[in-house]
């Protein structure tokens, strides 16, 4: 403030308005104070932020505390789900959204309080700060049941060092097609001196991530694992059975990837990579730039777009989102959706510190984020990707997807064979 403004008089009446306001608008002294609980799945460097975030939200709200809670993403669905069922689990939550579904149609949640948000016209304000498919995702009809607070997708990585030291340009040499990524791992793997233990490290003892590698794969050959309604499994179609023989070749035809190595449930692909194990990962958006960053701060990588069949279409990753979500059984909603309005409003932030984007526009387009490394290629992938149809029996339909994976990569079995068993295990499902 100018110092024409320091005068006596102005400091005693600035000084009285202050204190009336202070008592208008401080907590009481004897305020209750309202405890929530937030779960989330793990992730290192966004919840180190998360609880930064905590902080300045419990400083400006002296009357809430929020006790939050990491929980391993394999663990998080059963967890949850069980605890609702229960009558608890906790006020906000953030989850996958391809359980939204489920979960609205077990009436699990609760309709997004708008007012929190400051959306005075509901889903409309909504859709204008994110793409119709991200915020569909976390509806039922006009209904808006979550709020959008990450959307990923899955990019190619490969290990710079690496190829050079198998005589490969990453510039030039990266794999464009599957045809590619079998020469390509060859080389890799005969490196005599520090090299990978395995070309390239796959999903595993993930559903979720393995039904998103084989929904891109089956969208590459032309199909896809269900219907566009969701109402329909295509399981033993010719495309989804193109797509997992070649995950199963490459595993057990060409020996790039040795499932014994990992991943488990508690070590991710974007482990082994960083840890020079395997010299290539086909999952993991801008998310695991910070990872790669905190954790394996020597990895010199390239982020490129997913190789296809030779004959095959060039698409992005399959899209994946986690939402906000307040379970019909929490008891502080109000205290909750105000939370979930101060998370939403760092989305900047979140991206620049972690890499997460929330899915909103104003991040997505901004001058910032255009800097961040690797961003063509990521925005590119996003262009190209779409989202998994939405499915009422989402989680137990991914298991009947991840064992007909398993039956593949780790019995050898035949795709077709595994498939089928797989189809006749998915349609009973998708008429309950």
């Amino acid at each position: 403030m100018s110092k024409l403004f320091h005068r006596k008089a102005l400091a005693i009446l600035t000084a009285s308005v202050v204190v009336a306001a202070g008592a208008m608008f401080a907590v009481p002294a004897n305020a209750a104070k309202v405890t929530i609980s937030y779960w989330t799945h793990v992730n290192g460097p966004t919840n180190d932020f998360e609880k930064k975030l905590i902080a300045e939200f419990e400083a400006k709200n002296p009357n809430i505390k929020v006790n939050y809670l990491p929980v391993e993403w394999g663990q998080l669905p059963t967890k949850l789900k069980t605890s609702i069922a229960g009558g608890g689990g906790p006020d906000l939550f953030n989850f996958f959204g391809s359980y939204a579904s489920e979960l609205i149609n077990k009436k699990y949640v609760s309709p997004v309080d708008f007012k929190a948000f400051g959306l005075k016209n509901g889903k409309a304000d909504l859709l204008k700060n994110f793409l119709p498919a991200v915020v569909n995702g976390f509806s039922a009809g006009n209904t808006v049941y979550g709020i959008p607070h990450e959307v990923s997708n899955h990019v190619f990585w490969i290990n710079t060092d690496q190829f050079k030291a198998a005589g490969l340009d990453p510039e030039k040499d990266y794999p464009k097609t599957y045809e590619d990524v079998v020469s390509v791992g060859k080389k890799l793997q005969a490196i005599t001196s520090n090299g990978p233990q395995e070309a390239i490290t796959l999903p595993q003892y993930n559903a979720i991530r393995e039904v998103l590698t084989l929904q891109m794969m089956a969208r590459q050959a032309g199909g896809s694992l269900f219907s566009k309604d969701g109402k329909k499994a295509q399981l033993d179609s010719a495309p989804v059975i193109k797509a997992l023989q070649m995950w199963g070749d490459l595993v057990n035809l060409h020996k790039l990837n040795k499932p014994s190595l990992g991943p488990t449930a508690s070590n991710y692909p974007e482990d082994l990579f960083g840890a020079g194990t395997a010299a290539m990962n086909n999952t993991g958006g801008p998310w695991v730039v910070q990872v790669l960053k905190d954790t394996y701060p020597n990895t010199k990588y390239k982020v490129i777009q997913q190789p296809t069949f030779s004959d095959g279409k060039q698409v992005g990753g399959t899209l994946y989102g986690f939402g906000l979500f307040v379970p019909t059984t929490s008891k502080h909603k109000t205290e909750a959706w105000k939370f979930a309005s101060f998370l939403l409003s760092k989305g900047q932030q979140y991206f620049d510190e972690t890499g997460v984007w929330l899915g909103d526009n104003a991040t997505f387009k901004s001058a910032q984020t255009k800097k961040f490394a690797n961003w063509s290629e990521f925005s590119k992938n996003f262009a190209a990707g779409e989202f998994l149809p939405p499915i009422v029996q989402y989680s137990q339909l991914i298991e009947v997807v991840q064992r007909a994976i398993q039956r593949v990569v780790l019995e050898n079995k035949s795709a077709s064979e595994s498939l089928k068993t797989a189809q006749n295990e998915a349609v009973p499902l998708m008429k309950s």
